[in-house]
């Protein structure tokens, strides 16, 4: 095939829209004909139209040193720009384009959107005015001229142009959307409702219609109560993106992940330059521990379409979450703003070495506190008196079968009914027996969409009147820490729940902790005042369905078995080099290392080569991705001695490491995440399991493992020896719960 013939058997394709098709021929062409500048062109808008930016650019620019008379080129040039985010380059080079052709119908509005967005709503409702009188069935220029036409006061106009698009339309989502809201603007949210209803009773098959009911459901009821109509939607309309991407994001709050991911695909491929869908198709893969593929994906959207905060951020996590800390670091940096300050203070800066300084954990708090106090919005609250029952409130996305679950329900459980009423704030639902027993012990449970915006989500919590709110997320995923800066309750706590530093939020009035996570003088590193609890800031809730004890492995395998099933953000380099030291001089000793990330065949490849590079030699560990809980405890029975990462400990894994006859090494540092297992293994009197530098750590393992009698005799009788201690002494730890409860509303002034 000659070039000539491969270039116009590319725009054959493009014309029937087979634009994956036009790629490869058109790519032919401008390999045998490298300076042929309209096959340039083509393949760089063909690429374009498939989301594929990066590829496009070279392309387009060298269309343009050769063709800039051309208003296409401009044009395209100006969208590259626009998709990137960068509206200035966007501006000129619509403006260009119209400058040779005047009625460009895409440049008019192209650029109308960039005048929307810069709020010169007049400007923009005149461009998109004469480009309708150049397309006036152009449904897309339609809809964009009744979001401009809504947003600038003209609400009644944007029904009808909306109500035009449905006529011819019926199945696209966007002119619904579009609608509802416009109708919510004219008439308000109750009627906008009746009128959606009624619409829908005379054409229940558009799929246009189904969808704007689904967005007013959703702001008025949350994802859940909308997700049967998304899912209507869906059926009527299986090719249309928004609509795609309205189901997958009503998924995605109600947990369902994996289901997410299969619609998130389908939406990216009918819309690939929508940077929100490719960064949520991320965020699926990362919660469904897919890592190597969700950092391919929001890699590749930010190659494409450029960075943005939310895809910085989603990166940070997958990295980190592979033990990449030092990438995480750079990628939480490039996310700017509040993100990056509250990245470094909870799900990054904790697990990096260096950054895990206390003193720059505070440095960071205090930036992210100046930035969270602009626009406060005022509070005003009953003076303090000396009340019989105090209100309490606990919010979390948390109450179930997570760490949250099983260190804080038992506790809770014991609070004094007559003390304490008790009100669970629930940014969604776990489900499964811990979840019920929250059910069970609250005085009123107020179930929150976990999407609700902060002012929203303000007011909901201040409607509630608590005298104490207890926060159980933090910065992390599903946390809503940062509305608390608006103070939503006299009396505002930090309680685990990505509890790894100072939290950085204005009118948190306390962190809930005790004389091992935060010994006297540590008050410096905190922007709260420090709430101590005389036993240990924790009671674990033993599980169930936890096995017997098993019996010592190396009586079988006559060597000593370490192990550790933390999460990889935790297994920083240092971490790596101390075991490779530990099992250099424990002769025949093994690690284990289970959890999920390596499952994940790439980020599982990844960590062998670091550890191989760090002197911790494969043949010498046993890798397992993750197990069901019940399996995962019965796994405690494969190791001998539990070794903690460091510098963000384990928690949970450390007790349930010592509940299943395992004791724990743990290496402890200054910040709150660093020790984490300091406080177990003293409130059960392991106190002397924890040491303070490397070679220290190394030494003590190395000595425990010489003593087999030792590990033997201490395997036997853990079990007990913890069921006896102040960490799984609920009643014990109600009280105290509940005088420092007490002493916090009586000591933060009103």
């Amino acid at each position: 095939m000659t070039e000539l013939a491969e270039f116009d058997a590319g725009l054959d394709e493009l014309r029937a829209g087979r634009t994956d098709s036009a790629v490869p021929l058109l790519t032919a062409a401008l390999d045998r004909e490298p300076e042929h500048a309209l096959a340039a062109l083509n393949l760089g808008m063909a690429l374009m139209d498939l989301g594929r930016l990066d590829d496009a650019a070279p392309h387009l620019r060298k269309a343009l040193a050769s063709l800039s008379h051309l208003a296409e080129v401009h044009f395209r040039l100006g969208r590259f720009a626009h998709l990137r985010g960068d509206l200035a380059a966007a501006r000129a080079g619509y403006e260009s384009a119209l400058a040779r052709v005047p009625d460009h119908v895409a440049a008019l509005s192209g650029l109308a959107i960039v005048e929307r967005l810069a709020g010169s709503l007049d400007r923009a409702e005149m461009l998109l005015a004469e480009a309708m009188l150049h397309a006036p069935e152009d449904s897309g220029i339609a809809l964009e001229y009744a979001r401009t036409l809504r947003d600038n006061g003209s609400a009644d106009r944007a029904i009808a142009l909306a109500e035009e698009v449905l006529a011819r339309e019926a199945e696209l989502g966007q002119a619904g959307l579009i609608w509802a809201d416009a109708l919510v603007a004219l008439h308000g949210a109750a009627a906008a409702r009746v009128i959606v209803e009624a619409a829908i009773a005379a054409d229940p098959l558009s799929a246009a219609r189904v969808a704007g009911f689904a967005s007013l459901i959703e702001a008025a009821e949350g994802h859940g109560a909308a997700l049967p109509q998304w899912r209507l939607a869906e059926a009527l309309a299986p090719d249309d993106g928004q609509v795609l991407s309205g189901l997958g994001h009503s998924l995605w709050r109600q947990r369902q992940y994996k289901e997410a991911i299969d619609i998130f695909e389908r939406a990216v491929r009918l819309l690939p330059s929508e940077r929100k869908l490719r960064v949520a198709l991320g965020e699926q893969l990362l919660r469904t521990h897919r890592f190597a593929e969700a950092r391919d994906t929001l890699e590749r959207a930010m190659r494409d379409l450029g960075s943005d905060y939310r895809g910085q951020a989603t990166l940070a996590l997958v990295q980190v979450s592979q033990g990449l800390q030092d990438e995480a670091i750079a990628s939480a940096d490039a996310a700017g703003g509040e993100n990056e300050m509250m990245l470094r203070l909870c799900s990054v800066g904790p697990y990096h070495s260096e950054q895990a300084d206390p003193a720059r954990l505070r440095e960071v708090a205090e930036r992210l506190h100046g930035g969270l106090s602009n626009g406060l919005e005022p509070y005003g609250s009953a003076p303090h008196v000396r009340r019989e029952r105090l209100k309490v409130g606990f919010l979390s996305a948390n109450f179930g079968t997570h760490p949250v679950g099983w260190f804080t329900l038992a506790g809770i459980e014991n609070l004094p009914r007559d003390g304490f009423e008790l009100v669970f704030l629930a940014l969604g639902d776990r489900g499964g027996p811990l979840a019920q027993r929250y059910r069970d012990r609250a005085d009123r449970w107020v179930a929150l969409d976990s999407a609700l915006g902060e002012t929203l989500l303000v007011e909901q919590l201040r409607a509630e009147e608590l005298d104490i709110l207890i926060d159980l997320g933090g910065h992390g995923l599903g946390g809503r820490i940062r509305a608390l800066r608006h103070r939503c309750a006299p009396v505002q706590i930090k309680w685990v729940g990505s509890q790894s530093a100072t939290t950085g939020v204005p009118n948190m009035d306390w962190m809930l902790t005790d004389r091992w996570e935060t010994p006297e003088g540590f008050e410096r590193h905190y922007i709260e005042r420090l709430l101590r609890l005389p036993d240990g800031y924790v009671c674990y809730d033993r599980p169930s369905h936890a096995p017997p004890v098993a019996p010592p492995p190396l009586r079988q395998r006559g060597h000593v078995t370490f192990g550790c099933y933390n999460n990889m953000a935790k297994i920083t380099p240092r971490v790596l080099t101390c075991w490779a030291r530990i099992l250099d001089a424990v002769p025949d000793s093994r690690l284990i290392l289970r959890t999920h990330a390596l499952g994940d065949a790439r980020t599982r490849d990844a960590f062998v080569e670091r550890a191989r590079a760090l002197g911790l030699s494969p043949e010498r560990m046993d890798l397992h991705g993750a197990i069901p809980h019940a399996e995962l405890l019965a796994a405690y029975g494969d190791i001998d001695i539990s070794l903690d990462p460091f510098p963000y400990n384990g928690g949970l894994t450390v007790c349930e490491s010592l509940w299943m006859g395992v004791p724990v090494l743990t290496l402890t540092g200054g910040s709150f995440a660093a020790r984490h297992a300091f406080s177990p293994l003293s409130t059960v009197g392991l106190g002397d399991w924890v040491e303070f530098d490397e070679d220290g750590y190394v030494a003590q393992a190395v000595a425990r493992a010489a003593d087999a009698e030792a590990l033997i005799a201490l395997r036997a009788t853990l079990r007990d020896r913890m069921s006896a201690s102040p960490l799984c002494d609920a009643p014990r730890f109600g009280r105290n719960l509940a005088e420092a409860l007490r002493r916090a509303w009586e000591a933060t002034p009103a």
